[in-house]
């Protein structure tokens, strides 16, 4: 437990000068920048690094990935449901809930207390726990939204338009059909193509780590001074993520303040990112501890118990059309993963 501290305690620091800072405008104000900094260089760069240099392992790790694919969208799924039962309230901040409830910090705070916990061995597993997060969510998340957004379009569409000609003969099979594929048609060449174009083929992480997979498991490799470089440009990425995050936590808090956020929910979905969700990975994972070995399984331990990321704070603003609910659950995971990080370090690991 107080090894654990002693790793985290440093970094929250860090994230505590960063949201110190946050109270100048300067700093405030430049917040997009340093994220558009860190987003496009410094955290690749880091991710790279981290997973060439870790050492190699035996083929690809299937198990690790079978542990993460299933267990994380299965507490988002749980969650999701779960709200629905606290009401009309409950079911409005459902999808928030379950967003900021599984989406965890993996690629500010996770990797590298997964990196200084169990030594640079952890770097490929981190990487590819990252990964992973990054499909299920800046691809899955959004696309999911999308489609419902869609749907209930389409229904409020069809209903106005019955409403507006009740004599009006109904639409035969056929034409149901054609309007059902030119509505496909329509959403996959105007939403989901461009949001899976941003979330893989433009984005610079995940090219990153999938670079970093083809040197790892493959004979490829870049020239020493490109490494070199590239090292020495992920150096930056540790202290500006947690800067970042100090200066994230200002507009969480100022959703907070606005007022109208359901407790029950906060509640819920914190205990979710930083107990439930390390909890059942630790289940997972404790049947196979042999076959993924200590670092691998302390690392999808670890990195289920990060707090929530601060992406979800823009996705809820973005495709719920409120963020206070999600910057609600950003906050206190965030705090309370001081005391509970190092609690199931101690009975988990």
């Amino acid at each position: 437990m107080l090894e654990m501290l002693a790793v985290i305690g440093p970094m929250f620091l860090v994230i505590g000068v960063g949201f110190a800072a946050g109270f100048v405008p300067r700093f405030l104000s430049s917040r997009d920048h340093l994220n558009g900094f860190l987003f496009y260089f410094a955290l690749p760069t880091f991710i790279y690094t981290a997973m060439v240099t870790a050492p190699p392992t035996a083929g690809f790790p299937w198990l690790a990935v079978a542990v993460v694919a299933v267990v994380t969208p299965l507490v988002s799924i749980g969650l999701y449901y779960g709200s629905h039962l606290l009401g009309a309230r409950g079911r409005e901040g459902a999808a928030s809930t379950s967003l900021a409830g599984s989406f965890g910090n993996v690629g500010y705070f996770g990797i590298p207390v997964a990196i200084s916990v169990f030594g640079p061995e952890a770097g490929l597993a981190a990487g590819i726990v990252h990964m992973l997060h990054n499909l299920i969510y800046l691809n899955g998340y959004p696309l999911v939204r999308t489609i419902v957004a869609a749907r209930a379009e389409q229904s409020d569409a069809a209903e106005q338009a019955a409403a507006d000609s009740p004599d009006s003969p109904s639409p035969g099979p056929g034409s149901r059909r054609a309007a059902k594929t030119d509505g496909i048609g329509h959403l996959l060449r105007t939403q989901i193509g461009p949001i899976l174009k941003r979330a893989l083929l433009l984005n610079p992480v995940f090219i990153a780590m999938a670079l970093a997979l083809l040197v790892v498991f493959t004979p490829l490799g870049l020239p020493a001074m490109i490494n070199e470089s590239v090292s020495l440009l992920g150096q930056t990425a540790v202290p500006l993520a947690l800067f970042c995050v100090g200066l994230a936590l200002h507009p969480a808090i100022e959703g907070i303040r606005s007022g109208g956020v359901p407790k029950r929910l906060i509640v819920l979905g914190t205990l979710g990112k930083i107990l439930l969700l390390p909890v059942l990975t630790w289940l997972a994972v404790l049947p196979f501890y042999d076959q993924l070995g200590p670092v691998w399984a302390g690392t999808l331990i670890i990195i289920a118990a990060m707090p929530s990321s601060t992406t979800v704070y823009v996705f809820a603003q973005q495709y719920e059309g409120d963020g206070r609910l999600a910057a609600s659950i950003l906050v206190t995971s965030t705090l309370a993963c001081l005391l509970t990080l190092p609690l199931l370090a101690e009975l988990l690991l």
